[in-house]
């Protein structure tokens, strides 16, 4: 499948979640997302870059979850990240409020920059703080590794037929001679 060819099967294909997706095709697809995205992020709005990414969601997830199917992958995968949210939200949620009940607000990085030096001493000081960026760090860790693993590892995998023990596809039947 050649570039072109694979942008059209990608937006042909939007909704459809069955089937497989060659290796070409999966490629072809997250080379021209990540052109367009390059080449309207220097849009100041943003606007179009939201109505891209908004636009091209569904033929990703499409794309992906029959690339997985064919290299012998359950589409479960991609929920592998979701996990990682929560200690995120929770860390978040704790930094912020230990910032508001210390009194922190963003006044003080509109100061000079010995104030913003002292309000950086100020925040190493607290444990709580150190706490809850500790565990936005391996939450965010943990979400990168298995957004790797799940849209770049998984996919390089060459294709696995039904004979060589993927159960995600179907397994080639005889061949039907035309009447």
């Amino acid at each position: 499948m050649d570039f072109v060819g694979a942008i059209k099967a990608g937006f042909k294909n939007y909704v459809n979640f069955r089937g497989t997706a060659t290796l070409p095709e999966y490629w072809y697809w997250v080379l021209f997302t990540f052109l367009v995205s390059l080449v309207i992020s220097f849009d100041p709005t943003g606007t179009l870059g939201a109505a891209f990414a908004f636009g091209t969601l569904l033929p990703s997830l499409g794309v992906l979850v029959r690339r997985l199917r064919d290299a012998g992958f359950s589409w479960l995968w991609i929920l592998t990240p979701i996990p990682g949210l929560i200690p995120f939200t929770n860390g978040l949620i704790v930094l912020l409020s230990e910032l508001y009940n210390r009194g922190i607000d963003g006044s003080i990085l509109d100061g000079p920059q010995s104030s913003i030096d002292a309000f950086v001493k100020e925040i190493i000081a607290i444990p709580e703080v150190m706490n809850a960026l500790g565990l936005i760090l391996v939450s965010l860790l943990y979400i990168l590794f298995t957004s790797l693993l799940v849209n770049v590892i998984f996919p390089i995998r060459k294709s696995k037929s039904f004979e060589e023990g993927n159960k995600r596809v179907a397994p080639k039947g005889p061949e039907t001679s035309a009447l």
